[in-house]
């Protein structure tokens, strides 16, 4: 356990808030105006939970009583900043070295959800009055004895070991457990009731558009996350008989109007049936926003042509030394996993994440002159301008044939890849991703998808010649802005192992610049094919010189005669 000795201003603010205040008066008439809802009636200020303060309120002085940990710091705030990590745990905080480089991409703007970001900021606690409004309404149409049925179907004894072992502690007292409880049921019933589309038209702050919007992305938060079975649980319980959707479908289909790529396949989201693997609602967008099947089968059939996998747990020794770990990607066929409704006719079977293989994690031992040894092909490629000065061309994927945004192929000197929508939100949403696969052992396309985008953008001129061709819609207005976000997605993000999603097409667009011809050519119509009016004056030009040619040979065969 982390330990705190020195006594902070925020801790003797909380022991003398605890000491000389009762609950009661804390509700006083002190009233909360952030700047983004001044516009909006005032509320009552809420007290700042601290799960009860479990060590300030002991129940009573027993055995079991005192095996419960002592803090000297609020329970809520050792929350947020243990650094301690547990296999059992799902839910955690992002890696420092990835936050530094932008914080507010992974903190929530209006909704603080579970207890990272529990009152952590100000302007957070404006939302626990429609959370409890919430509630109520729930409690009124379903009756007062739903409460209950609610609580037993969160399954909070399980739900309390999914985050960090701090908080697993600290829910040991009873009290802390009770404001754990609460919280959870509050947060859980108004994303339930937000997801089935149950808003309430007379609340003000739920007219607005941006606010509805900000609350989704704020769902999609790694730290801002519930344990998916919790609000599985409760949405059996409070939604409507007309409610034919489960509720994994449901969250889904309102969720993917929210990505950056294209929209017309959101249209028609993927049945999901077996939802025992997702974990929240950000592991359920990931895990169901996935490449198309044929593109996990042409990458899956390239490394099987390409090399033989490499096995895992085998033991290498350097010359003179220890063996050297490393953490590899390996792709590997998962043939035992059960199919889907329609899948055997098509011959596809996939796994917990609809993929028709995974990708794991594997600490393998490697000798040293093989690690990595298949990184060298694809570790770096040339950028959209020099791309385009060797003949490249690049296209946006027609939007009949898009099948998923990592779709992206490379035929006949062209590399065709589907639009990709950036605005403000479009950065938290792929860093959020990013650290969910950094955790996860599944599939790592994200990454994968933004090394390809970070390889093809260096600067503000590749950004437009991208925009150019359709395949970047910029909705900042800075194209130098796109670049700069894109080139930061990966800072501290390190691609390890012998797989890479996109090999293929960064080895065949080698291939074709190392072909000289190929950029003599590309320059050759890039400097004197550039319009329709070179093209004509050429032709015109070539036309007068067969023409001389010509009136040579007839002048000169009388003479040769």
């Amino acid at each position: 356990m982390l330990r705190f000795h020195s006594e902070t201003m925020e801790q003797k603010e909380y022991n003398g808030n605890h000491s000389s205040r009762n609950p009661a008066e804390e509700e006083g008439d002190h009233t909360l105006s952030p700047p983004s809802f001044s516009s909006l009636p005032k509320v009552k200020a809420f007290p700042m939970p601290s799960f009860a303060a479990a060590a300030a309120f002991p129940a009573k002085n027993t055995a079991a009583n005192n095996r419960v940990p002592t803090f000297s710091m609020p329970p809520f705030q050792l929350i947020r900043e243990s650094p301690e990590l547990d296999e059992k745990a799902y839910l955690l905080r992002v890696p420092h070295q990835i936050r530094q480089v932008n914080e507010s991409a992974y903190e929530p703007q209006l909704i603080s959800i579970g207890p990272y970001h529990l009152c952590a900021k100000p302007h957070l606690i404006e939302m626990e009055v429609y959370k409890k409004r919430c509630l109520q309404r729930i409690l009124e149409r379903k009756g007062q004895q739903s409460k209950e049925r609610c609580l037993n179907a969160m399954n909070l004894e399980r739900a309390r070991k999914w985050y960090s072992p701090s908080l697993s502690k600290i829910l040991e007292n009873p009290i802390a457990y009770k404001e754990f409880e609460e919280m959870m049921l509050h947060d859980g019933c108004f994303i339930v009731e937000l997801l089935s589309g149950k808003v309430p038209g007379d609340d003000p702050i739920f007219k607005l558009k941006w606010v509805v919007n900000a609350l989704f992305h704020d769902f999609l938060l790694l730290e801002n996350q519930l344990p998916f079975f919790v609000l599985v649980g409760l949405y059996q319980v409070i939604k409507d008989p007309s409610d034919e959707k489960d509720f994994a479908c449901q969250a889904f289909s309102v969720l993917s109007n929210f990505f950056p790529g294209p929209k017309k396949w959101n249209k028609n989201p993927p049945t999901i049936k077996d939802t025992d693997n997702i974990k929240h609602l950000l592991s359920l967008l990931h895990d169901n926003w996935s490449p198309s099947l044929q593109g996990i089968r042409r990458h899956q059939e390239y490394y099987r042509t390409k090399t033989e996998p490499a096995k895992a747990g085998e033991e290498a020794r350097e010359e003179g030394g220890l063996a050297k770990w490393k953490f590899t990607l390996c792709a590997i066929e998962k043939p035992e996993e059960k199919k889907f409704q329609g899948d055997e006719e098509r011959g596809v079977t996939k796994g917990a994440n609809h993929n028709s293989f995974k990708w794991k994690f594997i600490c393998c031992a490697r000798e040293k002159k093989n690690v990595g040894k298949g990184l060298v092909e694809w570790q770096s490629l040339r950028c959209a301008t020099e791309l385009e000065e060797a003949g490249i061309q690049f296209m946006n994927t027609e939007e009949s044939d898009v099948k998923s945004l990592f779709d992206i192929s490379f035929t006949d000197a062209t590399m065709k890849i589907p639009t990709l929508v950036v605005d403000d939100y479009t950065e938290r949403l792929f860093r959020n991703l990013i650290a969910y696969e950094l955790y996860e052992e599944g599939s790592t396309y994200v990454i994968d998808y933004v090394t390809l985008m970070d390889n093809l953008i260096d600067t503000a001129n590749d950004v437009q010649v991208l925009r150019f061709s359709g395949i970047i819609e910029n909705m900042l207005g800075d194209d130098e802005a796109v670049a700069q976000m894109l080139n930061r997605l990966r800072d501290h993000v390190t691609l390890c192992g012998d797989t890479f999603y996109y090999e293929e097409i960064f080895v065949d667009v080698k291939k074709h610049c190392a072909r000289r011809w190929n950029t003599w050519k590309a320059k050759l119509r890039h400097d004197y094919f550039n319009s329709p009016w070179a093209l004509v004056s050429f032709i015109a030009a070539l036309l007068v010189i067969l023409l001389t040619m010509g009136q040579f040979i007839t002048a000169i065969i009388p003479l040769v005669k």
